[in-house]
């Protein structure tokens, strides 16, 4: 008997859309789609989905678990129930623990910790530095999906300076690995911090901070990062694309070059909200890179429509609520929890008609599965793919409470935003995970999934 049948669906792709439905197997796998009005066949769970949206399940590529080392931000157990509730049955953990993922040891440590503690699957990305270029075969070879890089952010210490990142391109290119990176400018933005504190010696507001790191800053990091793509041919991602000049030297690079391997990333919160919250409630909405104005968002969900981005990560980076609580930018740490909310703000978008449900399927689901290496088992309704399967109401509308930010954060910047299209239910390999906003899982399913076959098409990444 199959373990899952659901039927009366709108199935959606990257392609388009169509009625019918889905059949998960007992193992778990994807046995076949339904034909339009086809009954329902008997199973362990049979669903009619009422003519719902049926998704593959969510992966999102750009998650700070915290977990090892910081268990009182968040840890796999509590991070992984705000995405299974959110529609997120896959997420990609960045390297910024502790240990830090940036050897065997720190790799090691990371899977232990979501193991038998994650209510969805994981993978883990490694970091990126001058010092640990030794172990990136070891590390690759492991099954991490992607190194990451920092080019500009004054409170890191492993950066590195363009020499540094050509080095690490060249390096990774030779295993065909996949290189994310945080572009700008340091020489810009240590210059503009070292202005602001000596003419405001006294209070600085959190706007004032963080026009620190301004637009070009984004634009003279995405050129350099862009021109070391085109010389060493390096799978590339730009993280945290931001700005509409970004996007716009994005596009024209691969318009340039249709075979550039470059990949362009943008958060919700960049989509959303503009640098006018942090006026209103400061630290809870201090991020790095900074929120812009209203035409960079704008110009973020154009290049959506476009296909300039290929897909979204929430960059979920939770911290007490105490510490974003402070009034000092100079110590409130960076970062929003973005899983209780990515796929809301996704499926708003749709709703009003900015982007298309089929690019809600593609950058939540396909491309980012096809980039990182998961798509023989994750992002795609096919036959054999993990039952990885999300339902999705698109007309209910809500405003976002702070009752429905299950994160250990505590508090969204997206608070007080009303938006239309909610996560019905979730579903990991034919299991029901979450429901109507609340996990049902009895316990945790998830599982590491190391990276597999990389099948990059260039500009269509």
């Amino acid at each position: 008997m199959a373990k899952l049948c659901i039927y009366n669906a709108i199935i959606v792709s990257g392609s388009g859309t169509n009625s019918g439905g889905i059949i998960i197997g007992d193992d778990g796998k994807i046995a076949r789609n339904m034909a339009p009005g086809e009954e329902p066949i008997s199973a362990d769970n049979v669903i009619d989905a009422g003519g719902f949206l049926l998704f593959p399940g969510f992966i999102d590529a750009h998650v700070h678990m915290r977990d090892p080392g910081a268990p009182h931000k968040e840890n796999f157990s509590s991070g992984t129930t705000s995405a299974a509730c959110g529609g997120v049955t896959t997420v990609m953990c960045m390297p910024n623990t502790n240990p830090p993922v940036t050897d065997i040891a720190g790799f090691e440590a990371a899977v232990n910790a979501g193991k038998g503690s994650s209510y969805v699957d994981f993978c883990i990305q490694a970091g990126l530095s001058a010092n640990n270029l030794d172990h990136v075969n070891e590390l690759w070879e492991a099954g991490i999906t992607s190194f990451e890089a920092i080019m500009s952010d004054a409170a890191e210490k492993d950066l590195l300076d363009l020499s540094g990142y050509l080095q690490a391109a060249l390096k990774i290119e030779k295993i065909d690995g996949v290189l994310g990176v945080y572009t700008g400018s340091r020489e810009l933005l240590e210059q503009a911090l070292l202005t602001l504190k000596r003419q405001n010696a006294g209070k600085v507001g959190f706007r004032e901070f963080s026009n620190t790191r301004k637009p070009i800053g984004e634009a003279l990091g995405i050129t350099s990062v862009v021109e070391i793509c085109r010389v060493t041919r390096v799978k590339t991602v730009l993280r945290q694309t931001c700005t509409a000049r970004g996007f716009e030297i994005a596009r024209i690079a691969r318009q340039h070059d249709p075979s550039l391997p470059l990949a362009v990333e943008v958060t919700p919160h960049h989509l959303h909200l503009t640098n006018s919250l942090l006026d209103s409630v400061n630290g809870f909405a201090y991020m790095i890179p900074p929120l812009q104005t209203p035409q960079d968002c704008q110009a973020a969900v154009a290049a959506i429509a476009d296909g300039t981005v290929n897909f979204i990560g929430s960059d979920h980076a939770p911290h007490e609520e105490t510490a974003k609580a402070g009034t000092d930018p100079w110590l409130v740490p960076g970062g929003v929890p973005g899983l209780d909310t990515i796929a809301p703000a996704v499926l708003d978008l749709a709703a009003k008609g900015s982007i298309s449900y089929e690019d809600v399927a593609r950058v939540l689901c396909e491309q980012p599965a096809t980039i990182f290496g998961l798509s023989d088992r994750k992002g795609f309704l096919t036959t054999g793919a993990d039952g990885d399967i999300v339902l999705v109401d698109p007309k209910f509308k809500r405003e976002i409470e702070r009752k429905d930010i299950i994160s250990k954060a505590g508090r969204s910047p997206f608070e007080g935003y009303r938006l239309c299209g909610k996560v019905v239910a979730s579903f990991l390999r034919g299991d029901i995970v979450s429901e109507k906003g609340k996990l049902k899982s009895n316990s945790p399913r998830g599982r590491f999934v190391p990276r597999g076959e990389i099948q990059w098409k260039t500009s269509d990444a």
